[in-house]
């Protein structure tokens, strides 16, 4: 009986110890499993953090790299005394695969009085004067040798055209990044929401942009918040149109942001359409189906009808962005015009630098309006 006993307080002892040990493990991977997620969350914290300090970096300077963003090696052609600066490059936190590497060249006036010779320098083309859409920024007082600035169309070459169209654009850096490749670049900004609150402003860097559109996918998890869908009510997508015009008062081109459901389904399209003619805006097919109806609706409202030909970075690797251009210029070839869409990407932005001697050899990169303006 002793023995019995002894044995039985050796079990209840041995059993106090194990569970005592099962305690002390639950409560360590509680306090790792916290742990972890205020990591995660004070990463995430830290990250919108950078971005919205680069974003009010690049805004405050919104003047300074709308008229001035070319490369420094580009000859000035500036009339008046200026002094130039070099400021200094912020030490940015790399973010998603961005990455901030250059320096800014700010350009100030010595006086305040501008003569009449250097605002006639601008505003001599019969462009700039005919076209509303194509007014020079009135804080514009100097002249600089590049298209981008003077709002002037690329004279027409015989070589075959390409328009190159970057999707996602939502941020001052993704503007700057743009402006860095001194090229004509058709940038397609998407709606303001919680995840993109600039984005309207953004625009206003460009002289140019289009509206990057989320309309409802096949098999696409992540949609964004104001994302459009099939069923959804005529009022529903005429307000949602209405607030982009709101937003974007001068966006006139309109490209779809996934869609690959939306886009084949030819009554939820076609209320969109409808939006669009009311609203005056030209829809531009990202081509994400072969099943989309946008060419039957497009000549249903009169419009021409103009779909992407390339996907130039689905793969994230700057040779194989290399072999998309490459593709696209083998169409343009072909066919004497082009459409590649790209994102912003690192990749895609090291890509179009190394790359834009080639493409600039053998194909008029044109800006979107350009192209729709000339062929069908």
């Amino acid at each position: 009986m002793e023995q019995d006993k002894k044995n039985s307080a050796q079990r209840s002892r041995a059993l106090l110890y194990v569970g005592i040990l099962l305690c002390i493990l639950v409560v360590a991977m509680a306090i790792y499993t916290i742990a972890s997620n205020y990591k995660n969350l004070s990463k995430a914290h830290n990250q919108t953090r950078i971005i919205e300090n680069i974003d009010r970096y690049f805004e405050s300077r919104r003047q300074d790299f709308t008229i001035f963003d070319v490369p420094r090696n580009l000859e000035l052609n500036i009339t008046d005394e200026v002094k130039i600066q070099m400021l200094p490059t912020p030490n940015f936190t790399k973010l998603d695969g961005d990455e901030f590497d250059g320096e800014f060249v700010e350009i100030k006036r010595v006086d305040e009085v501008i003569n009449n010779d250097t605002n006639s320098t601008i505003n001599n083309s019969k462009d700039l004067n005919s076209n509303p859409n194509l007014k020079a920024n009135p804080s514009q007082k100097l002249a600089i040798n590049s298209s981008e600035n003077t709002n002037i169309k690329p004279k027409p070459t015989n070589k075959p055209k390409l328009a190159i169209i970057i999707d996602d654009i939502s941020t001052f850096y993704h503007a700057k990044k743009i402006k860095s490749l001194n090229l004509n670049i058709t940038p397609s900004i998407f709606p303001p929401n919680d995840n993109y609150p600039n984005s309207a402003r953004v625009a206003r860097e460009f002289e140019f942009y289009m509206i990057h559109l989320p309309l409802e996918a096949m098999n696409y998890q992540a949609q964004e918040k104001n994302t459009l869908k099939v069923g959804d009510s005529s009022a529903k997508i005429e307000s949602e149109i209405s607030k982009i015009r709101s937003n974007f008062p001068k966006a006139i081109y309109i490209n779809n942001h996934t869609g690959s459901k939306f886009t084949s389904d030819y009554d939820s399209l076609k209320k969109l359409f409808i939006a669009f003619k009311k609203h005056n805006m030209i829809f531009i097919d990202s081509y994400t189906t072969k099943d989309s109806k946008a060419k039957i609706l497009s000549s249903e409202f009169g419009n021409k009808y103009l779909k992407r030909d390339v996907f130039i970075d689905n793969t994230k690797d700057e040779k194989a962005i290399i072999n998309k251009l490459k593709e696209a210029i083998k169409i343009a070839q072909k066919s004497g015009f082009a459409i590649a869409i790209g994102h912003p990407y690192e990749q895609t932005f090291k890509a179009l630098k190394s790359f834009k001697s080639e493409l600039e050899s053998q194909v008029d990169i044109m800006l979107l309006r350009d192209l729709y303006e000339i062929y069908n």
